[in-house]
Formats: C-alpha cells, structure tokens, sequence
C-alpha cells in the first residue's frame, strides 16, 4: 500500500508540468506532505523518506533536470534518504555531486526561497552577447514547421512538426544525461548536455536511440518521432542557457 501510496504521489505531482520541463511555478497545496520540500538557507535540501525528484523541483520552483545537473545525478528516479541535494544553483554555477550524510537538527522558522531570473534575463544576456551563441554549432533537431513557439511563460519550448518515425537530430555536439519516460507529459524523452552552460531536450518521441553516456554529436539520429503523451506527432524542443529556458529560435540556424 506505501508503495503504491508513492506512486500515486509522484504521478499526481508530475502531471501537472504539462508540456514544459519546469516544474510548476507555485508551491502545491493540499499537505501531501507532511514536511517542506524546500531548500535551506544555503539552497541545499535533504532527501527523506517519500520523496521523488520532481516532488523536490516542485516545491522549489525548479526543473528537475537541473537539480540533477547540480548534484551529477544520472537516473531521476534514484535519490536516497539522507542525501543533501542543491536544488538553487550555486554562486560559481558549478556541479556539486551529493553524498549520504546523517540527518540534520531539527530547527524551526521559515527559509525563504530565492527564485532564479525569469526567462527573458536569459533571452536579453544573449541578445547583448551573440558570440555566445556561436560556441556550439547548431542545426534544427527536425526540418518540421514550428507549431507552438517559446513565450517563456506557458510555452518554455518550441513544437516542431513531422511526421511518426522521422529521424530526430540532435542539436549540436554533447553527452546524454537522460533517455527515458520518468516525467508524465513528455513521453520518451532524451536530454542532451552540450557543455557546462548549455542543454536541449528532445520529448513525445516513438522511440530513443541513445542512452545515457552517449556521445552525441549534431545532426546525428537520436529518436524518432511519436506521439507520447501529446495529442499528435511532434517534437517538443527545448534549449536552456545557465539552467535557464531560452527561445530555440534565438540560436537555432535561420531557414
């Protein structure tokens, strides 16, 4: 019954995200926990018995793809009680990998939680300094039409159009830090780290060709395109910049 009481639990907790890969930006209500998920001070929290990554991400306003950057973690679904994760990015914007620790003190009082730029930040830094745009080479993941653009606040990506099976590209050299179907909403999805500012994430796929490790360089076959938790054949697209979400159609090449 707990097991399945969890399970309930992070499906009704990731639903919600709908078609963006940042975690709802309001704490949730109802008490379906019985302590805070939220960071300390420092922005760091400790794992306890119940929860899931993206319960964590949710109450600290995050995505869960960066909390896993942050502390070098592989699989979504494995964090251990005990373990103290960043879930706030630290001031040298640095990885920093989480180990086992005793449990902490209890104290009371409330921490407040400092929240990160919103996407245009992210959109006008770029705009102001195009060379950074210019240190990967990138291609367009899908030669498909653009049927949902980025407005940074409901959309955080773009949908591509195509056609079920066609080849999906990735978007420019780097690593696989995620191939899987964790997260309601996104389907088969692939996230890709192309170095230490810069990631893409390739969701609604039929199929994933890389796994986790991989290396991957751009325009190279990585899925094929589906349907998975969408209502029709896409791709949703998404590019983020120093673990913010920025629009695509900024560093993609012009067509």
């Amino acid at each position: 019954m707990k097991k399945r009481y969890q399970y309930l639990l992070k499906a009704i907790m990731t639903v919600g995200i709908g078609m963006t890969l940042v975690a709802c930006g309001t704490s949730s209500g109802g008490g379906s926990s019985r302590h805070s998920h939220r960071a300390d001070s420092s922005g760091m929290y400790r794992v306890q018995s119940g929860d899931t990554l993206a319960l964590i991400a949710r109450a600290n306003n995050v995505n869960y793809v960066d909390i896993m950057r942050w502390n070098g973690l592989t699989n979504p679904d494995r964090i251990e009680v005990g373990w103290r994760l960043r879930v706030r990015p630290n001031a040298s914007g640095k990885s920093v990998v989480s180990t086992p620790s005793a449990p902490p003190v209890d104290t009371s009082g409330g921490v407040s939680v400092v929240k990160a730029k919103p996407p245009a930040s992210a959109n006008q830094d770029l705009a102001a300094n195009p060379e950074i745009v210019n240190n990967l080479r990138w291609v367009w993941p899908v030669p498909g039409e653009v049927l949902k653009r980025f407005d940074g606040i409901n959309s955080k990506g773009v949908v591509l159009a195509g056609n079920l099976k066609d080849p999906v590209f990735a978007a420019a050299n780097g690593e696989v830090i995620y191939a899987g179907n964790s997260l309601r909403g996104y389907g088969n999805m692939i996230v890709i780290k192309h170095n230490d500012t810069w990631s893409t994430v390739y969701a609604n796929n039929s199929e994933l060709l890389v796994k986790v490790g991989d290396r991957v360089t751009a325009n190279q076959t990585i899925a094929r395109m589906g349907s998975t938790e969408a209502p029709r054949v896409q791709l949703y697209f998404e590019v983020r910049w120093n673990a913010k979400q920025i629009d695509p159609l900024k560093v993609l090449p012009a067509r």
